[in-house]
């Protein structure tokens, strides 16, 4: 059996194709909950319809719309494809929730030779298994095909003080092959002997994942910001004041079409790193939307805060019951709705090309084309990164916040892209400042005080090495944003509670 999407142009589709349906699914489940809010508070449903309208839930729509049309779109070709990728999605995501293990007893005959075991798996899916007998026998797991004897899985011997087993987290080889393995046992024993096969199946394929987490956060980001619609009204306006602002400012369209050409374009730049081309262009892609985000949240804090006090539209505003704390945390809101905006666009679209550049980077060097496994292995260890970066982007939210409550828009992007490359530096001007005058280690400790620790959110060496960023790791690092963003709207609100706005 050829290997799955092997040599096939549509290799690098079916990641994507997993990013259109987990879109797809979540906007069903939208749908269904706007249902049954329609049916059960009426008014509820009419707010979240009107709320369509506001800064986010309208282009996060068009998004998921976006997104579920280009699944459609490879759903067929996908379909069409013998073995059908889908059918292999499909039977991996089962596994997810599935009971997974099996066993099966049966006896074989005195002197019997070659006596084939039927096993109710696919050998794709094993795990690990363990087959242990009351008397000797020799076990075979690979049988001759076509006249050839295939030798990568010797014999083995089995009696009861020496059991068999596999596992595959040994790296050995699968000891069968095909879709329907079979034992075949040989004994010489005088006596029925009696077989124990106890089993462990996985998903075949780990990476589709992707598919039910995405589709369940992309609902969660949906009903936490109904949520506060529905719960904080004065706040939610706020914000969806301020993201619909932010869309309509010329800097949000020019950031998505140059982060996307770029991203492009990043597929076809030579690196020149002796095989490491797809480390380059995920760092290089995580650094750039993270940039292009940072920009876009300056900017919006500075013309949604400095602007709106220098104009007199702050004190229209908060002429309404509306106090300064919730302007504030409604500004922060609207601001974290628009690097999450920019983090999903760019994002869908740096998970895309890292998954064009795996089959780019192979026909480059003409080698085979890579199973769309590998694609899609490389474009998960992107996502890490994103939340990281899309955390940092939200702490740095916070800081321009508060800038913005006393300087314009030229000081606020100097100052926050200060605090963003000092805050990268923290580790080590620490480092340098060690056994030196007492001064010098002053400076040192009251930046690493003051300054955000921003390294925290860079994820380089892990990328440039492979190695899986633990969930642990990002709550932490989550919990660090959330404290440090915490103090930096309160710092903002002392600095905006005694601004004279008239």
């Amino acid at each position: 059996m050829a290997p799955l999407f092997a040599n096939r142009w549509l290799i690098p589709l079916p990641p994507i194709w997993m990013l259109g349906a987990a879109a797809a699914v979540a906007l069903g489940v939208i749908l269904a909950g706007y249902g049954l809010l329609r049916l059960a508070a009426p008014r509820a449903a009419a707010e979240a319809r009107a709320s369509l309208r506001d800064g986010f839930l309208g282009p996060l729509a068009w998004l998921l719309l976006t997104f579920s049309a280009v699944a459609l779109a490879f759903t067929y070709p996908l379909a069409a494809m013998s073995p059908s990728p889908l059918v292999e999605i499909g039977r991996s995501l089962r596994r997810f929730v599935a009971a997974a293990d099996g066993s099966l007893t049966v006896t074989v005959e005195p002197g019997a030779t070659a006596a084939e075991i039927p096993l109710g798996f696919r050998p794709q899916e094993l795990d690990r298994i363990d087959v242990s007998a009351d008397g000797r026998l020799v076990v075979r797991t690979q049988q001759p095909i076509a006249g050839f004897a295939l030798t990568k899985v010797p014999d083995v011997d089995v009696d009861p003080a020496t059991p068999w087993n596999w596992r595959r987290s040994t790296g050995a080889t699968n000891p069968f092959l095909g879709q329907r393995p079979t034992l075949q046992a040989t004994t010489e024993s005088d006596r029925p002997v009696t077989v124990t096969i106890r089993w462990r199946l996985m998903p075949e394929f780990r990476e589709v994942a992707v598919l039910p987490w995405a589709a369940a956060i992309l609902v969660a980001v949906t009903a936490a910001y109904a949520a506060v619609r529905l719960g904080a009204r004065r706040v939610a306006a706020v914000a969806a004041a301020t993201t619909k602002e932010a869309i309509g400012q010329p800097v949000f369209a020019v950031a998505l079409i140059a982060g996307t050409l770029l991203l492009f374009v990043f597929i076809i730049i030579p690196y020149n790193t002796f095989g490491d081309d797809v480390k380059m262009l995920k760092d290089s892609g995580l650094t750039l939307i993270k940039v292009l985000a940072l920009l876009v949240v300056v900017w919006t804090a500075s013309v949604a805060v400095a602007d709106e006090i220098e104009g007199r539209t702050a004190l229209t505003v908060l002429s309404k019951p509306l106090t300064r704390g919730r302007f504030l945390v409604g500004k922060f809101l609207g601001l974290s709705l628009v690097a999450l905006l920019v983090f999903l666009i760019l994002g869908g679209v740096l998970m895309a090309t890292t998954s064009l550049k795996v089959v780019y980077d192979a026909r480059e060097a003409a080698k085979v084309d890579p199973l769309w496994r590998d694609c899609a292995a490389e474009m998960i260890t992107v996502v890490p990164g994103l939340m990281l970066a899309l955390l940092e982007t939200i702490l740095l939210a916070s800081v321009s916040l508060a800038v913005s409550t006393r300087l314009g828009m030229v000081p606020n992007l100097i100052v926050c892209f200060t605090v963003y490359a000092l805050g990268h530096l923290v580790p080590l001007i620490v480092q340098s400042s060690v056994g030196k005058f007492a001064i010098v280690r002053f400076v040192g400790r009251l930046f690493a005080t003051l300054l955000p620790v921003l390294e925290h959110f860079t994820i380089d060496a892990a990328v440039a090495g492979d190695v899986p960023v633990p969930w642990s790791y990002l709550g932490w690092a989550a919990l660090y944003a959330g404290l440090y963003s915490t103090v930096a709207l309160l710092v903002a609100l002392v600095l905006f509670q005694d601004r004279d706005l008239a």
